[in-house]
């Protein structure tokens, strides 16, 4: 009689524990997302030739990456300008979209004008034709941490 029912233990703790992750694990997000504004892309803009405005009610947002057109794995300067916002850090984040292309967040250093600056670069990639999300990670003293995407294309030659 027991060892029949060993196994139905094992069952029955064995999916307690993994239904407990699950919700244990996205009870985290839930908590997390809740502080974090997405604002609309702006598909205009094109980072290769001008700096990106993205503005939200009253605040806004300026991002000019440089040299341009943007290289390829060469340093990119990198520069934020913010208008009404309460800002604490800044992040930028740049991932692959088409092809995963490793961690690549850089934090923006301020220089007391509410404007943020810092270095990154677009990785080597084998792909002739390849897509990048840019995103502003706005960290606010309230919290909140507004996030600001912008797309960008390069092509190997």
């Amino acid at each position: 009689m027991t060892k029949t029912l060993y196994p139905q233990r094992m069952l029955i703790a064995g999916t307690a524990i993994i239904l407990g992750l699950l919700f244990g694990l996205s009870g985290c997000n839930q908590t997390e997302d809740a502080n974090i504004v997405t604002w609309p892309v702006d598909s205009n803009c094109n980072l290769h030739t001008e700096a990106c405005t993205a503005q939200m009610g009253e605040a806004e947002a300026t991002l000019k990456i440089s040299p341009h057109p943007l290289p390829i794995a060469r340093p990119l300067g990198i520069e934020v300008a913010v208008k009404h916002l309460e800002i604490e850090s800044i992040e930028l984040d740049i991932s692959g979209i088409n092809m995963y292309m490793g961690y690549n967040r850089v934090p923006l250093s301020a220089d007391g004008t509410n404007r943020y600056i810092g270095t990154s670069m677009l990785a080597f990639c084998t792909s002739q034709t390849m897509q990048w999300q840019i995103t502003l990670m706005i960290h606010q003293k309230d919290g909140t941490q507004i996030q600001i995407p912008y797309l960008l294309e390069t092509v190997n030659r």
